[in-house]
């Protein structure tokens, strides 16, 4: 049998317009009555719900078929073969593939007849995400599919660059200096890499070793190292490309306090090809936060990546991991039909690896580590079903309930506030502060209500490779308050709650209640009063800052400001045994900080 392919092969990721492509099978001796004929795709994203099958035609002889399945639509069915919840698809089929139809032989085909397979093909949103159609036969009473000819390269290029970004490290080096990255991007995020051009920098500060202007590299990239800050206030730079009429400003940068814990930010949550419907190479990923997004954590969080996946994990962890300068932490997602949880390990040798995801129960159920973070996620999304039919229900496509709150772990530190499904702050729906699932009684302040002692953290929960992305807009990236750059400092800044979530910008915040740094405990002795101080150093102008204590909001502000700072400002003093208190801020450009809270408990003379 001889495979050949007809049509578009190059693709533009902005570009949605659906191209032809026929697959077309030649059979010179014929196909046997009772043979199967399938046509996947290699990489779970390179296939997009725009597709569609125009047709499936015998030419050039005769027989007949049936068409067993057509392209599929929901989750499920792309993943068929698993047992789910997500990471279950890793049973039963192989990982990132995606099966886009199947037709049996039904009448024998004729010698020299060719089956011919017809598609209309949209790109994927995201650049570098490239996959293969491939074609793969069953002969009748044999198991298992044997693959035929080659595979057909698909490949997916950035658009045209629309969008100029300037990425500065919030925190200094070990010699007091940061290093700035410019690069261009289409409308969907992607970085174009053949962009080039002379950009002009301008800060609205002093610093020293910021150059007038630069050039871009081969890779599309501007890289600026050794600036430094000579102004105590936040420092922001401009940059300009004048030939293209792009511009950007910078995040904010400042001055370290002395012997303060500083500001790392990193990207914490999302998958590549080692989960089941992930995309791209991890160490693809990894450069991606490094090399543009200019971050300093990232942790990839697939889905029960287990074996020679749980072992490449680890492998780019350690490859990356540059104490000082880029932060990797092992972790891993536990899909469960209960609830979701991301699992950060201190150590790699840990003994705490996907070997103990089980899709049947809630990840609190098991006993952690002690050098384990779980930080659970979308715990107000899913559906309602009654425990011991989420089997059942997946076959109508409900894969996860709400996160079970009612199960104590010790090892649940942190919880993630916000990422790309929307904020799991509140119940009660809020599109000024973007929650848009709710309902269920299990969001952030439902389990703080509850007891749970939990700081906050963002992530994007991006599939597709790309951290910090969805639906083309930067969503979910977490700080992390620590001394050092080094894997134990970020773990240890994780574990003690020293963290804040921000909507996708490096919005760098500071918050004491009663002096206590964000994440911390107190004791509040009968008749003392509540105060706290804050620093705000925004992306965009801050329209609006708030002091939510359990549940109310009890305090707010609209300053309208780019910097903000507040010193030992009265709050109400807790009604009850305890109080927790947590400042949230919202951008003129809609993005937003929610920053850990600060728990106060009485204590009567």
């Amino acid at each position: 049998m001889k495979v050949r392919y007809e049509g578009a092969t190059e693709f533009v990721a902005t570009d949605k317009e659906p191209k032809p492509i026929k697959v077309i099978v030649e059979c010179p001796e014929g196909l046997t009555a009772g043979t199967d004929v399938r046509v996947s795709i290699s990489t779970f994203h390179s296939y997009t719900r725009v597709w569609t099958l125009d047709g499936i035609e015998v030419e050039n002889g005769n027989g007949r078929f049936v068409l067993g399945h057509g392209l599929p639509h929901t989750w499920h069915q792309m993943t068929r073969g698993g047992v789910g919840p997500a990471g279950g698809g890793l049973i039963g089929r192989p990982v990132g593939e995606v099966y886009l139809c199947t037709i049996q032989i039904t009448q024998s085909l004729s010698p020299g007849a060719h089956l011919v397979f017809a598609f209309r093909a949209a790109a994927s949103p995201h650049a570098d995400v490239e996959g293969s159609l491939l074609v793969k036969v069953r002969a009748p009473g044999v198991e298992s599919f044997e693959p035929v000819g080659e595979p057909m390269p698909l490949h997916n290029a950035p658009g045209d660059p629309v969008r100029l970004e300037v990425r500065w490290a919030a925190a200094p080096d070990a010699h007091g200096k940061h290093r700035a990255v410019v690069f261009a991007t289409d409308e969907l995020l992607n970085p174009v890499l053949g962009y080039r051009g002379t950009i002009t920098l301008k800060a609205d500060e002093a610093v020293e070793g910021l150059p007038k202007e630069i050039k871009m590299g081969t890779d599309g990239r501007g890289v600026i190292d050794g600036i430094q800050v000579t102004n105590q206030g936040p420092v922001r730079v401009e940059v300009r490309d004048a030939a293209r009429d792009l511009e950007a400003r910078s995040a904010p940068i400042r001055l370290p306090v002395p012997d303060d814990l500083k500001h790392y930010f990193g990207a914490i949550h999302f998958h590549t090809r080692l989960s089941v419907d992930g995309d791209r190479d991890p160490r693809r990923a990894y450069a991606y936060v490094r090399d543009y997004l200019n971050l300093d954590v990232v942790a990839m969080t697939d889905h029960a990546p287990v074996g020679f996946l749980w072992e490449e994990c680890i492998a780019v962890n350690e490859e990356f991991y540059e104490p000082g300068y880029f932060v990797t932490i092992p972790a891993w997602e536990s899909s469960t039909a209960y609830g979701h949880a991301n699992l950060y390990l201190r150590s790699p040798h840990l003994d705490a690896g996907p070997w103990y995801w089980d899709p049947d129960i809630c990840p609190s159920e098991i006993t952690w580590p002690q050098d384990v973070v779980m930080v659970p996620h979308h715990t107000n999304a899913g559906q309602i079903f009654a425990p011991g039919e989420h089997r059942e229900m997946m076959d109508k496509g409900i894969y996860w309930a709400k996160y079970n709150w009612a199960i104590p772990n010790k090892r649940a530190r942190l919880v993630e506030i916000v990422q790309g499904r929307g904020n799991f702050e509140a119940d009660a729906l809020d599109e000024q502060w973007g929650i848009r699932m709710g309902g269920q009684g299990a969001s952030v302040q439902d389990a703080l209500a509850q007891g749970w002692r939990l700081g906050f953290v963002a992530g994007s929960d991006n599939h597709a490779g790309y951290p910090t992305q969805r639906d083309g807009q930067y969503v979910g990236i977490t700080c992390f308050r620590a001394d050092a750059l080094t894997r134990e400092a970020i773990w240890q800044a994780m574990d003690r709650r020293r963290t804040y979530a921000t909507s996708g910008v490096p919005i760098v915040c500071d918050f004491w209640v009663n002096g206590v740094a964000s994440g911390g405990e107190a004791i509040l002795v009968d008749r003392e009063g509540v105060n706290f101080t804050a620093r705000l150093y925004g992306t965009a102008p801050i329209e609006i800052v708030q002091i939510i204590s359990n549940g109310h909001c009890v305090w707010q502000d609209q300053p309208n400001r780019w910097d903000i700072e507040y010193d030992e400002l009265e709050l109400p003093v807790p009604a009850g045994e305890w109080a927790y208190y947590y400042l949230r801020l919202r951008q003129a450009d809609g993005h937003r900080a929610w920053l850990s809270p600060v728990w106060l408990d009485r204590e009567y003379n």
